[in-house]
C-alpha cells in the first residue's frame, strides 16, 4: 500500500525534475522537436495520474494508476532510445512500435478524460474511428480508410499527430510563461495588484468592480484559464463588490467577464498568442500588437458598464480607511511591476524570442524578490514560496498540454483523411457564399466548442476547421483566426454553459444561470466586436496609422454608447428609444463607412445635448437602489 506521504514525495520529485528539464531545454537549446515533445508529454501524463487519481479519497489510489504511469514514462523513453532507428523505418513500424504507439494513445485518451473532460476525449476517439472506418461513410464525409499502421505512424511517430504544433507550443512557450506566472503568484501578485487597483480606483463609484477587472485581467492573461482565474481573484473581489452594494449576480458576472477577457490580453493571451503565431505563420510580436485594440475596447466597455451600474444604483466607493496611499501601493508593487514591464518591453518593443523573454523576466522576479527580502523585510517573500512555484508549475500546465496533445489527434485526422478541406467546402456550401452567414456558423461552433474546452484547446480545433473556410471567403488569415479565437474566449460566459460565471456564482452565493445571463448582458459589446473586426481590419491595427487611430477613437465612442444602451443610465434613466439609437450608433462607429461614422457621431452629440438639457431643466433624478 502506497501512503499519501509517499505519493506527495513522488509528485514533488517528478515536478522538480520536469521543471528542470523544461528550463534546461529552453536555455541550453531545444532538442529535436519529436524528442522534446515526447519527453514533455511523458512527464505530463505521469503527473496527470498522480494529480487526477482513478479513485479519489483512497489510500490505494496510487496503486491503481501505477501501470498507467509506467506506460506513460515508457512511451517517452522508448522514443528517446530508439529515435535513430525509427528515422529509417518510418512507414514500416515493428510490432513493438505498434504496441507502444497504441498504448500511448490509450493512456493519452484516459488522461484527457480525467483532466479536460469527455468532450475532448470523444472528439479524439471519433477522429481515430473516422480515420479507420471512413470507407463506410457516405459522401461527402467518406474516404478510402486508413489502416492501423498508418494511423499509429501518423499519430505517434511524426510531428503531424499528438507531437504536433499545439503540443510543441505547450512544451516550450506555455510552460515557461506559466512558470513566470507561478513566481508572480507566489510573490503575492493577487494581493499586490488588488492593493494597487484599490489605490487608484477604490475612491470612485464602482471602484471595487474596477479593482476586480484590473486584477483579474492582469492575473488571467498569464494563467489562460478563465475558470481558475475567476475563482482565484474572485475570492477577494466579489465579497468587496457585494459589500458596497453590487447585487450578488452582478458581482459574479463582472468577475467572470473580466476573467474571460484576460485570454485576449497581450502579451501572453493565455497561451493563445503562441498557438496563433504557429498556426498562422504571423510573428508572435505582430500577433500581440493585433490584440491590443480588441483587448482595450473589451475592458473599456466593461469598465463603462460597471461605472454606469454604480451610478444607476448609487453604489458607494470603498471606505477611505481601506484605500491605500498610491505611493505606498506603487512601492509595494514594484517587485512585480518591474518583471512584468521587462516581459512586455522584451516581447513588444525589443522583440526578443518569447522563450528568452520569459526566462529573463522570471530571473528578474527572483532578483527583485531577493532585493526586497533584504531591504524591505516587511514585504519578505519566503524562499519556500519560490520553491513551491517550481513544484506547482507542472500541475498548472497539465490541462493545457493534455488538451494540445489530444488536439493533435484531431488535427492529424483532418490532414490524413482530407476532412479539413471537405469541412471548408461543406461550410461554404451551407453559407451559400454569404459571409455574414458564414460568420454566424463560425461564431456558434466556436462558442459551443468553447463551452466544453479551455479557450486555447477550442481555438486549436477551430483554427483547422472554421478559420480556413473564412479565409477561402476572402477574410485575411490573421483576421479569421482572431475571429474564432475571441469567440472561444467568450464561451465561458455564454449561457447555458457559462463555466466562468457558474464558478463565480458559487463564490457570490447566487443562482448560476442568472449570473450567466448577467455576464452575457454586460459583455454584449464584446460579442459584437469580432464581427466588426472582420469588416474593419483597422480594429486589429491593420492599415496606416490614421486608419488605426480613427478606428480606436471611434471604437471608444462605440463602447461608451453601448454601455449606456445596456445599462439604460446616463446621469438619469435613459428611455428605450435612445437606448436602441445608441446601440445602432455604436455599430455605426465600428464599421469603416464614412456616412455610418458621421451618423453615429450625430446621434451621440444629439443624445448628450438632449440629456444635458433635460438635466438642467428637471434636475437630477434619484438613482435606482
Amino acid at each position: 500500500m502506497t501512503s499519501r506521504k509517499t505519493l506527495g514525495a513522488a509528485i514533488i520529485a517528478v515536478s522538480l525534475l520536469f521543471t528542470t528539464f523544461q528550463v534546461y531545454t529552453a536555455s541550453a537549446g531545444l532538442m529535436t522537436a519529436l524528442l522534446q515533445r515526447s519527453v514533455h508529454l511523458s512527464f505530463v501524463l505521469v503527473l496527470v495520474f498522480m494529480f487526477f487519481p482513478a479513485i479519489k479519497d483512497s489510500k490505494r489510489t496510487f496503486l491503481v494508476d501505477i501501470p498507467l504511469m509506467i506506460a506513460a514514462a515508457a512511451s517517452g523513453i522508448y522514443l528517446y532510445l530508439s529515435f535513430d532507428d525509427l528515422i529509417y523505418r518510418i512507414g514500416d513500424p515493428t510490432h513493438t512500435d505498434m504496441l507502444v504507439g497504441c498504448l500511448t494513445l490509450v493512456v493519452l485518451l484516459e488522461a484527457t478524460r480525467r483532466t479536460v473532460g469527455w468532450v475532448m476525449t470523444l472528439l479524439a476517439l471519433i477522429s481515430l474511428l473516422y480515420s479507420y472506418f471512413g470507407q463506410y461513410l457516405p459522401a461527402p464525409f467518406g474516404h478510402s480508410g486508413r489502416d492501423l499502421e498508418r494511423i499509429v505512424t501518423q499519430m505517434f511517430f511524426s510531428t503531424e499527430g499528438i507531437y504536433g504544433v499545439p503540443l510543441g507550443v505547450a512544451a516550450t512557450y506555455v510552460f515557461l510563461f506559466i512558470l513566470f506566472g507561478s513566481f508572480m503568484e507566489k510573490s503575492g501578485v493577487g494581493a499586490i495588484f488588488i492593493n494597487l487597483a484599490n489605490a487608484f480606483a477604490g475612491k470612485y463609484q464602482g471602484g471595487p468592480a474596477k479593482v476586480g477587472i484590473i486584477s483579474t485581467a492582469t492575473v488571467g492573461m498569464v494563467s489562460g484559464s478563465p475558470v481558475s482565474d475567476a475563482a482565484t481573484t474572485g475570492a477577494f473581489t466579489i465579497p468587496m463588490m457585494k459589500r458596497v452594494g453590487y447585487k450578488a449576480r452582478t458581482a459574479a458576472a463582472i468577475e467572470a467577464v473580466g476573467a474571460s477577457g484576460a485570454s485576449l490580453m497581450p502579451p501572453v493571451m493565455g497561451a493563445g498568442a503562441f498557438v496563433m503565431a504557429d498556426m498562422t505563420g504571423v510573428p508572435y510580436s505582430e500577433v500581440i500588437l493585433h490584440a491590443i485594440i480588441p483587448a482595450l475596447l473589451f475592458y473599456v466597455a466593461l469598465m463603462c458598464v460597471v461605472g454606469n451600474e454604480a451610478r444607476k444604483h448609487d453604489l458607494k466607493s470603498l471606505p477611505a480607511a481601506e484605500i491605500p496611499a498610491r505611493r505606498d501601493a506603487l512601492m509595494k508593487s514594484l517587485r512585480l511591476l518591474i518583471p512584468l514591464s521587462v516581459l512586455i518591453v522584451s516581447l513588444a518593443v525589443l522583440r526578443v524570442s518569447p522563450l528568452r523573454a520569459a526566462l529573463f523576466a522570471t530571473g528578474v522576479i527572483l532578483v527583485t524578490t531577493f532585493i526586497y527580502n533584504f531591504f524591505k523585510p516587511e514585504l519578505k517573500v519566503p524562499v519556500k514560496n519560490l520553491i513551491e512555484a517550481l513544484i506547482e508549475t507542472p500541475r498548472k500546465v497539465l490541462v493545457v498540454s493534455v488538451a494540445c496533445a489530444t488536439a493533435g489527434i484531431i488535427i492529424g485526422m483532418l490532414g490524413m483523411t482530407g476532412l479539413g478541406l471537405k469541412l471548408s467546402d461543406i461550410l461554404m456550401s451551407a453559407s451559400h457564399g454569404y459571409l455574414p452567414l458564414a460568420l454566424l456558423f463560425a461564431m456558434v461552433i466556436s462558442i459551443v466548442l468553447g463551452m466544453g474546452l479551455p479557450p486555447t484547446a477550442a481555438y486549436i480545433v477551430m483554427a483547422v476547421t472554421a478559420a480556413p473556410f473564412l479565409v477561402q471567403m476572402g477574410v485575411p488569415v490573421i483576421v479569421a483566426h482572431f475571429f474564432v479565437f475571441i469567440y472561444c474566449c467568450y464561451a465561458p460566459i455564454t449561457p447555458p454553459v457559462a463555466l466562468a460565471a457558474y464558478t463565480t456564482a458559487g463564490i457570490a452565493g447566487c443562482d448560476p444561470f442568472k449570473a450567466g445571463i448577467e455576464a452575457f448582458r454586460i459583455s454584449l459589446t464584446g460579442f459584437v466586436l469580432p464581427v466588426m473586426v472582420v469588416y474593419n481590419h483597422a480594429l486589429l491595427g491593420i492599415g496606416d496609422w490614421q486608419q488605426v487611430l480613427s478606428a480606436c477613437v471611434l471604437g471608444l465612442f462605440a463602447v461608451w454608447m453601448m454601455s449606456i444602451a445596456l445599462v439604460g443610465w446616463f446621469q438619469r434613466r435613459v428611455n428605450l428609444v435612445w437606448r436602441l439609437l445608441l446601440a445602432a450608433a455604436a455599430l455605426g462607429c465600428l464599421v469603416p463607412v464614412l456616412w455610418a461614422n458621421v451618423s453615429a457621431l450625430i446621434v451621440l452629440a444629439s443624445f448628450v445635448l438632449t440629456q444635458t438639457a433635460l438635466l438642467k431643466r428637471r434636475g437630477p433624478v434619484a438613482s435606482l437602489s
